[in-house]
């Protein structure tokens, strides 16, 4: 309880300090996008209205005893989270096969914000947890997060885990009481809330009510050891750390006598942790005395593609290249048409480039010298140059020649990882 005291005491003292200084904080303006324990975006036991960006996923562990969660999560769609979970159970023996270890609980997590935040208006989600299958920690709950810079406030409303009652289901059908039956939900239901504030880009201070009853939550396998009365307290505060931009630490202190930790990795899909710096090609003077063919390929083989054939052809140019560097073809066409803006000259109007994966051609960009000119230049928009321009998918006929830079041998690596869980040998 000292160490709730503490909190409210360091927030009301950081919060006066605000008031009487005119000077702006340091402070990130994004979205509180941080995982609770159980890996959905939230604070510690509770969830948020708050969705991980689109495009982008999440990987974690944490530990609040007797509970060890493992998770991922991924937003494929704005505005939508997708979170997996594996719940480990500390010191209960999962199957009568004492391999398998301790019991283990596998869940499938959604959260839609259906409402986004505006200048007055909240954020709005909608949570599902846990609604096929055991239903050990089901929840369906609905969420309000609203931030005033640098606070973060959440109010949220839900049932079964964070309800009167737990949801006492094992059925092969999806279970969704906030639509089957709303007003049984209402009734369910419990309020809990939550406050983030983050006086800088790298940590964030928590605190937050809890509403779980884990002393009534009869269908979870921890009640009957660790949970026989209930919590000291339904308080919880906690810090977090971002060491760097895709990396979080969690340290929380929860339920009045336990200390939590939580790991977590975010990352945007397509995006290399490590950034790819791009050294711009810049022509040898000696080299521009070449023929144009020549200054080409050199110019595209140095900025990441192989096997490739140029040809000029009554003032048409065509290129066919394989991507041996970048992810998206997109940015590989962007980084050729940025060589060609320095090279080409007057005389060759329009461009055709070919970009080939494993040899087989996947997509044909057909552009005009004038208007890579007029995009470089910043008199012509991106969605302009590309509404002028033209792709192509479905390719039948490319350019026969031998192309430079061959290379005959590729490498990589490709890990693969099956899991097969819950076999009575063991979960993994």
């Amino acid at each position: 309880m000292w160490l709730f005291k503490l909190f409210l005491l360091t927030i009301s003292h950081i919060f006066l300090i605000l008031i009487l200084s005119a000077s702006p904080i340091l402070a990130s303006d994004e979205p509180f996008t941080y995982p609770a324990n159980w890996g959905g975006t939230g604070l510690m036991e509770i969830p948020t209205a708050r969705v991980m960006k689109e495009d982008s996923v999440r990987v974690g562990a944490s530990q609040i005893k007797p509970y060890r969660y493992y998770y991922g999560a991924i937003s494929p769609l704005k505005g939508l989270e997708i979170d997996g979970r594996i719940t480990e159970v500390l010191g209960v023996q999962g199957l009568a096969n004492p391999e398998y270890g301790n019991y283990k609980d596998k869940a499938i997590d959604l959260k839609y914000q259906f409402i986004s935040e505006g200048k007055y208006m909240p954020a709005v989600a909608l949570g599902i947890m846990d609604p096929h299958g055991t239903r050990v920690y089901s929840s369906q709950y609905i969420v309000a997060s609203k931030q005033i810079y640098p606070f973060d406030f959440t109010v949220g409303f839900g049932n079964g885990r964070f309800g009167k009652r737990p949801i006492i289901s094992q059925t092969e059908d999806i279970e969704l009481e906030i639509f089957s039956d709303p007003k049984e939900w209402v009734k369910d239901s419990q309020l809990f809330w939550g406050i983030q504030f983050a006086p800088s880009d790298n940590f964030a201070l928590m605190l937050e009510f809890s509403p779980i009853k884990f002393h009534e939550q009869s269908q979870d396998p921890a009640q009957s050891i660790y949970f026989m009365e209930p919590v000291t307290s339904q308080y919880n505060v906690g810090l977090r750390y971002k060491p760097n931009k895709w990396t979080e630490i969690d340290v929380t202190y929860q339920r009045g006598n336990q200390v939590g930790v939580n790991l977590s990795m975010a990352f945007d899909i397509g995006t290399p942790i490590i950034p790819i710096y791009d050294h711009s090609y810049r022509e040898p003077y000696a080299q521009r005395f070449n023929q144009l063919e020549d200054r080409i390929t050199t110019a595209i083989h140095y900025s990441g593609f192989s096997d490739i054939t140029v040809r000029s052809v009554n003032g048409e140019l065509w290129i066919d290249a394989q991507n041996e560097k970048y992810f998206y073809n997109t940015r590989a066409i962007g980084v050729i048409l940025k060589i060609l803006l320095d090279i080409l000259p007057d005389n060759i109007h329009d461009i055709h480039i070919t970009l080939r994966q494993n040899n087989i051609p996947l997509v044909e960009f057909s552009t005009t010298r004038e208007d890579i000119i007029e995009l470089y230049t910043n008199r012509m928009t991106p969605s302009e140059f590309l509404y002028l321009s033209h792709f192509k998918t479905n390719i039948h006929n490319t350019n026969p020649a031998i192309g430079r830079y061959k290379k005959r041998f590729r490498y990589g690596f490709k890990p693969d990882f099956q899991p097969y869980l819950n076999s009575r040998e063991g979960f993994f």
